[in-house]
């Protein structure tokens, strides 16, 4: 009983601590939520530094799908390798003996190591430096949850014996599924986008001008609005794993640590759509209201 109060004080004190330096670290004040002005003739080669990296941080949103190469194949891989591997843990988790070679948690981790390196590759490339630069974005929760599990779970196939009994169970399959829904989620955006570029044509330089200006503004404002959720995101998820671990049953431990994950994921997941969500309606209707004039000057 004594330990259970002492357990539950340093929870909440730690969490306590890391909702301070949460809060104080990522929404921050110096963060870049000026809007640009709208440049005209006399006003574009003489555009200030500001105003041509906000326009060039929304070109490289823009334009980010496009390095994210094979998609399709490292979802493939993702799926061949995540299936046994989750089938085995549910069956495990149910009770169901098994063959011990089947639940060894080293055989786990080769077959999910290439889904968190390889096939999550492009998640981390994302999500880690905007994490770094402290204004993260959907990747960098998935990112996170992943990597928690990850680890938590390597660490139990070298040094399993410092964990509570319980709390022993490693949970690879839980980074190849993230993996899976974040990689699919990105196939269906990036056809989506492919399709409406299609269906818009090709753009005269004042459109695409037009289109980049608008980029930018919608840069800025989806930057704050990651910033913040975000940030609030990792702050539940810290007091969850807190909670948990003061109040919740058996095995505390692995339980706390994979709903604090949990939160992570499905909200980096969401905040992975969102944050490509503006990216084709500025450019459908520049291009909707240019047409629009065009149509009249030539009647």
């Amino acid at each position: 009983m004594g330990f259970d109060l002492f357990l539950a004080a340093v929870s909440i004190v730690a969490a306590a601590i890391a909702t301070w330096a949460l809060l104080r670290l990522f929404p921050s004040s110096d963060a870049s939520t000026g809007i640009p002005s709208r440049p005209d003739a006399s006003q574009t080669e003489g555009a200030s530094d500001e105003t041509a990296e906000s326009m060039a941080l929304a070109a490289d949103d823009i334009t980010d799908d496009v390095t994210f190469d094979h998609p399709g194949k490292r979802l493939a891989i993702a799926l061949i390798l995540t299936i046994p591997t989750l089938i085995v843990t549910l069956l495990s988790l149910a009770g169901i003996a098994l063959p011990g070679w089947m639940t060894n948690p080293w055989l786990h981790a080769i077959v999910i190591t290439p889904v968190m390196f390889y096939c999550a590759a492009p998640i981390h490339q994302r999500g880690l430096p905007a994490l770094r630069r402290r204004h993260p974005n959907g990747d960098s929760l998935v990112s996170l949850g992943m990597t928690i599990v990850y680890v938590h779970s390597l660490l139990l196939c070298v040094i399993s014996w410092i964990f509570p009994v319980g709390s022993r169970d490693p949970y690879f399959a839980f980074v190849g599924v993230v993996a899976v829904l974040s990689l699919a989620d990105t196939i269906v955006r990036r056809r989506l986008a492919v399709r409406s570029q299609t269906e818009t044509g090709k753009t005269q330089l004042s459109d695409a001008e037009e289109a980049l200006f608008r980029a930018a503004i919608g840069h800025e404002i989806r930057a704050r609005v990651l910033q913040i959720t975000t940030s609030v995101t990792m702050v539940v998820a810290v007091w969850t794993c807190a909670l948990w671990l003061a109040f919740g049953v058996q095995p505390k431990l692995a339980i706390a640590m994979l709903l604090g994950s949990t939160v992570l994921s499905v909200a980096g997941l969401v905040l992975q759509a969102y944050d490509r969500l503006p990216e084709s309606q500025p450019k459908s209707d520049s291009k909707m209201a240019d047409s629009r004039p065009s149509a009249t000057v030539s009647h």
